[in-house]
């Protein structure tokens, strides 16, 4: 796992042994890459979990910049509990014949108000 908050030095001590998959926040993520210790030339999934958080976050530059280290023949996944105009342009420009499922009515998604995150 790749995530800011914590040492940078565990985390590329765990990427320099090899991994299969990497899970990670964007922006740690990003200051991995700019220091030239992954690539992701070789990766063929990516899953963009919480998108629509991610959004509101303000993480949508670093989401293109990692899209941009990833091969166009991958397969993408994006999660997200609301589908705002943001989003729906984000999946627009990141999704290829894209296949959409919904939970509930699509012309009444809101998010749950019971689930705080």
């Amino acid at each position: 796992c790749l995530y800011g908050g914590a040492p940078k030095g565990p985390q590329l001590r765990d990427l320099d042994r090899g991994v299969d998959v990497v899970v990670a926040t964007p922006g740690r993520l990003n200051d991995i890459l700019e220091m030239k210790r992954v690539s992701l030339r070789q990766v063929s999934y990516l899953v963009l979990d919480e998108a629509d958080r991610m959004l509101d976050m303000g993480f949508e530059p670093q989401i293109r910049k990692i899209v941009n280290e990833i091969p166009p023949r991958r397969q993408t996944l994006m999660y997200t509990a609301t589908w705002p105009k943001e989003v729906r342009k984000i999946a627009a420009d990141l999704l290829i014949h894209p296949v959409q499922v919904n939970i509930g009515n699509i012309d009444e998604l809101v998010a749950n108000k019971a689930i705080t995150q």
